[in-house]
């Protein structure tokens, strides 16, 4: 083959290769769109639940308008329980998962996480008239609830399976917070784990009077939360990474806390570890 024909022809492999390098390319393909598709838990209040006339609103609703409004396109939010966040990145129903998801090593190996926008605490509560529970060694014994792939289930878990087991705790894993808050109403587990985040939101609608916090988790670190994307998209993630700072940086974040939360945003940067 000639020279020339060979020039040509890494020519036209190259511009192929560049052609699909740019139509792969996520945030291209949002920005084209129009649209940015949000998973986001809507039985979770206050990141995400819905109104009276059954629009989604949250925290995290908010944090996906946000977003898309600095892409210049429609927010939608897609609807996605805690035990299908991962899949819903996976399957490509969603372009990122603004769902309070632990920013862990286990859950980097499928999907890629942004800086942290959130941080929890998670906790421990019982019915109102529970005086046997008060501590995380407490569970010994008991019946626990908590909800399939949360952090919180994780954090329960590793302490069930060092300590609690042994000593009789069962526990029973819902598939979200409403069957889980429902469990413990009806009395058919003594104690439930999860954010005190969602058990403060919880305690001032429809458990109020019902349940309480009793304790925290001792054990549990607390839980640094961020977006998902899919694991190879670099170029989406450097753009929510930048977006993320940005909201901390001109006090969006802050309000967010404030409107939902009602406390100030924590400090997202990690004592002796620089952030973004």
């Amino acid at each position: 083959m000639k020279w020339t024909n060979l020039t040509g022809l890494f020519g036209a492999i190259g511009l192929a290769m560049m052609t699909q390098t740019a139509s792969a390319d996520m945030l291209d393909d949002v920005i084209a769109k129009g649209e940015l598709r949000c998973g986001v838990m809507l039985d979770v209040p206050p990141v995400g639940m819905r109104d009276n006339s059954n629009n989604p609103i949250g925290f995290d609703v908010d944090f996906c308008n946000d977003m898309a409004a600095a892409l210049g396109v429609k927010a939608v939010i897609v609807e996605t329980p805690a035990p299908d966040r991962i899949p819903a990145i996976l399957s490509g129903r969603v372009d990122v998962g603004v769902a309070s998801a632990t920013n862990s090593l286990e859950r980097a190996k499928s999907v890629g996480f942004s800086i942290p926008y959130q941080i929890w605490e998670v906790g421990i509560a019982t019915a109102v008239d529970n005086t046997s529970i008060n501590s995380e060694a407490d569970l010994a014994g008991k019946s626990v609830g908590t909800v399939r792939g949360t952090t919180g289930e994780v954090a329960f878990l590793d302490v069930y399976e060092k300590k609690l087991k042994a000593a009789g705790t069962t526990y029973t894993s819902y598939g979200s917070n409403a069957e889980q808050f429902l469990a413990l109403s009806q009395g058919k587990v003594d104690a439930i784990v999860e954010s005190t985040t969602i058990f403060g939101e919880y305690l001032k609608g429809a458990g109020a009077g019902k349940i309480k916090i009793c304790c925290s988790m001792a054990s549990a670190p607390s839980d640094w939360t961020g977006l998902m994307v899919p694991r190879l998209e670099q170029g989406m993630l450097n753009w929510v990474n930048l977006f993320v700072w940005h909201q901390w940086k001109n006090g969006r974040t802050n309000e967010l806390y404030k409107k939902w939360f009602g406390y100030d945003a924590p400090n997202m940067s990690y004592p002796g570890v620089s952030s973004y």
